[in-house]
């Protein structure tokens, strides 16, 4: 009898995951999804922990040491997609890294651009180094923060899709839908930044109309969408308007070909909510195309 008790027992023990087996496999959060543990260990993030490290180094060094390295960074920023992609490696994690260590970079750059001109370091003239410095600094807040974090919350957050957002505006449409323009103003606005830094005029003066596009592009974009976020606002439900609860879908398009796009389900955040409640929310969802 004693041996029969103890094969049920050894029977019962494997026929569960142990500890560090479940863990290895999935690893609940907040919103009801897990990481795996392996996704620390995908060659696209691993890439990006590459990419913090130079940024990193960068951050010590000035003048053409630190476009070296921020260079450096931003090369490998081409290959973590490519990466993920080809190995099926996606992950939560490796889109927020991306979109996080994206709007550090370009933070950086700007603020020791605007250093570098405040130095006296640059062809910049002293008489507008000022003005030139208080320029670059006011772009990391509306550029870099406010007018992407505004475009991540109404896509990821509200599930808003990007041709909603100045999509009728000429410039946007072509810094979105043109790869060509895309491309040249995201190289632009680096290379401007490092122009600066390595106190280069002609690298400067080559970038500064792309840097400017850009510039314009996200602006006019956030001009365009703030009236879109209060439209949004008042579509949420009046109890969730009135306890400051956001719903949350991540059903965005907007990233959909890009490393950056998250799984599906990703951002989903899984609340418990009456039966009432949730078959209103059911039928409004349903009938809402995206």
């Amino acid at each position: 009898a004693i041996l029969a008790q103890a094969s049920r027992f050894v029977a019962r023990a494997h026929s569960r995951p142990t500890a560090p087996k479940a863990f290895l496999s999935r690893a609940p959060d907040d919103s009801g999804h897990g990481m795996r543990f392996q996704e620390l260990f995908y060659l696209a993030n691993i890439i990006d922990y590459g990419r913090i490290i130079t940024l990193y180094w960068a951050v010590n060094s000035d003048g053409y040491e630190f476009a070296m390295w921020y260079s450096v960074s931003y090369i490998l920023d081409a290959f973590d997609g490519y990466a993920a992609r080809a190995l099926n490696q996606e992950s939560r994690l490796g889109y927020y890294l991306d979109m996080v260590i994206d709007r550090v970079s370009s933070c950086l750059c700007l603020h020791f651009a605007a250093k570098a001109v405040l130095s006296g370091a640059t062809f910049v003239p002293v008489t507008v180094a000022a003005p030139v410095a208080l320029m670059l600094r006011i772009l990391i807040v509306l550029v870099e923060l406010v007018a992407h974090g505004a475009v991540m919350f109404l896509s990821e957050v509200l599930g808003v899709h990007q041709k909603q957002m100045g999509y009728d505006y000429w410039i946007v449409r072509q810094y979105l839908s043109d790869k060509h323009f895309l491309g040249w103003a995201c190289f632009s606005f680096e290379g401007f930044g490092l122009g600066l830094i390595m106190n280069s005029a002609p690298l400067a003066l080559i970038s500064l109309p792309g840097f400017v596009f850009r510039a314009l592009a996200n602006i006019t974009r956030l001009i365009a969408i703030v009236p879109l976020m209060e439209k949004e606002k008042v579509k949420w439900p009046e109890e969730q308007r009135r306890d400051g609860e956001v719903p949350r879908r991540g059903s965005s398009d907007r990233l959909g070909h890009h490393r950056a796009a998250s799984p599906s389900g990703a951002q989903v955040v899984r609340r418990p909510r009456s039966s009432s409640n949730a078959s209103s929310r059911t039928s409004s969802r349903d009938g809402k195309s995206e």
